[in-house]
């Protein structure tokens, strides 16, 4: 996607923000008495009919809440159709030994695209030597990234280098060693790449084999990449259509979730185990953000569990479908801030030390270490936020704006535009749900304080 398309789309969501708050402010002053509650008819003695509990299910939600809950709907749908996720078809290119040049000796273990006007991306690399052996590597093996970015204009930086050293990588010394066979005349080397340009048409791939002493074996081959190349699809472990599903629905499951929390109902986590499930699957086909991965399987899914039943202990005595809350004291703020620091710092420098090949941030090196330190925040104040929604705190609203943030800049660098529509829905949801949990925390106050006293 292009900076301009990307400008709109920040714009965009820039606009869709503001009339939420718009809405926000102006529903809560002249539609409090909009909020009905689920309270059961006590003459009615028959069990009410499909179309009346759908009817009852409309009527517990309020203008401003409906209107929130279709326009981020609505919202994720037209992103799905604009900013779909896209398949980066992926070629097998196979170098053509008779163009080799005649009597050239040495071991030539360099790729070298010079030459090429355009931007390209190799994935594998597959060599068969002389003796007939078959020899096949990841970019992760040959080099310190999953992926290898073919960009002319830029060669001061290692990922995006002209020139491709064959060997396997020494991660302790920051270097290539040699492969235990020589690359020459008799060996047939092919790899997989895709294009990454933004041109219609794209300028040929260029490839030279290059030696030590910067003799060619392979002179200035120029590749066309043809459909019928295609063999597989690139970075996502399934097809780019499934990944754009799997963001609307997660889309559409969030901000019911979050919609129910603001009306203090037991029933958000119901809804939000659904949300697990999506985020897990999302996590695992895209190879990206394993600490939130594993945060959401080992703790929010019993979380939710345990979060259903203590809410259903604690209902509100005047409205049954409502759920007591609190807040925090001062120490307990700073005590949460210190541990969120420090899980941030350790899970993620462990996150950079794990390796893998492909992934949404297979190509910069530099944002997925980034991603690794915001995904351990992002992950830590989950945590935060799964516990104070678990002991019903308010505070737990202000972990959701931070965790919205975070997110929108992991999203932002991931290119995945339809979840910024979702942390919209975060943004704004919050601050509605924040002042709702703070008018109940005020309104049962002296309640509060008289039982106190009572006990």
């Amino acid at each position: 996607m292009g900076n301009d398309s990307t400008t709109w789309v920040l714009l965009a969501l820039c606009i869709v923000i503001l009339l939420q708050w718009i809405a926000i402010t102006v529903l809560m002053i002249c539609n409090r008495r909009n909020a009905v509650s689920r309270r059961r008819n006590k003459g009615q003695t028959c069990k009410p009919s499909f179309k009346q509990r759908c009817k009852e299910l409309w009527r517990y939600f309020t203008t401003y809440e409906k209107i929130w809950f279709f326009s981020i709907l609505a919202v994720a749908v037209v992103f799905a159709f604009v900013f779909p996720e896209t398949d980066e078809p992926t070629y097998t290119v196979t170098l053509n030994a008779s163009e080799y040049a005649a009597g050239a000796e040495g071991n030539f273990d360099t790729l070298s695209f010079e030459g090429t006007t355009d931007s390209y991306v190799i994935c594998h690399v597959d060599i068969v030597d002389e003796n007939g052996t078959e020899h096949g590597y990841s970019m992760a093996q040959i080099s310190k990234y999953g992926e290898w970015i073919v960009e002319p204009g830029d060669s001061e930086d290692d990922v995006k280098s002209m020139t491709l050293k064959l060997g396997l990588y020494n991660k302790a010394t920051d270097s290539v060693d040699p492969f235990d066979f020589e690359i020459n005349e008799k060996t047939t080397i092919s790899f997989e790449c895709y294009y990454n340009g933004d041109e219609d048409e794209p300028a040929p791939l260029v490839v030279s084999l290059v030696n030590a002493q910067g003799d060619k074996l392979l002179d200035s081959a120029r590749l066309v990449l043809e459909e019928g190349e295609l063999v597989r699809v690139n970075s996502f472990l399934v097809s780019a259509g499934w990944i754009t599903f799997l963001y609307v629905l997660d889309v559409i499951l969030n901000i019911a979730c979050e919609l129910l929390i603001s009306k203090q109902s037991k029933w958000n986590f119901v809804v939000s185990l659904g949300v697990e499930v999506v985020e897990i699957v999302t996590c695992i086909v895209c190879i990206y953000r394993f600490a939130t991965m594993a945060v959401t399987l080992l703790f929010w899914i019993p979380c939710d569990i345990i979060s259903f039943v203590m809410w259903h202990r604690h209902p509100d005595r005047q409205k049954e479908e409502l759920t007591v809350v609190k807040k925090l004291s001062w120490w307990q703020d700073l005590l949460l801030v210190g541990a969120i620091a420090v899980w941030t710092v350790g899970v993620g420098y462990l996150l950079t030390l794990i390796e893998v090949e492909g992934g949404i941030f297979a190509t910069n090196l530099q944002f997925e270490r980034i991603v690794c330190y915001l995904d351990a925040a992002a992950s830590a104040v989950g945590i935060a936020n799964g516990l104070l929604i678990l002991f019903r705190y308010r505070e737990q609203w202000i972990a959701w704006y931070i965790v919205a943030i975070l997110e929108t800049v992991i999203d932002i660098m991931a290119g995945q535009w339809i979840l910024l529509v979702l942390k919209v829905g975060y943004l704004t949801n919050t601050t509605y749900g924040y002042i709702k949990w703070t008018q109940y925390i005020r309104s049962h106050k002296g309640e509060s304080q008289s039982a106190q006293a009572a006990a």
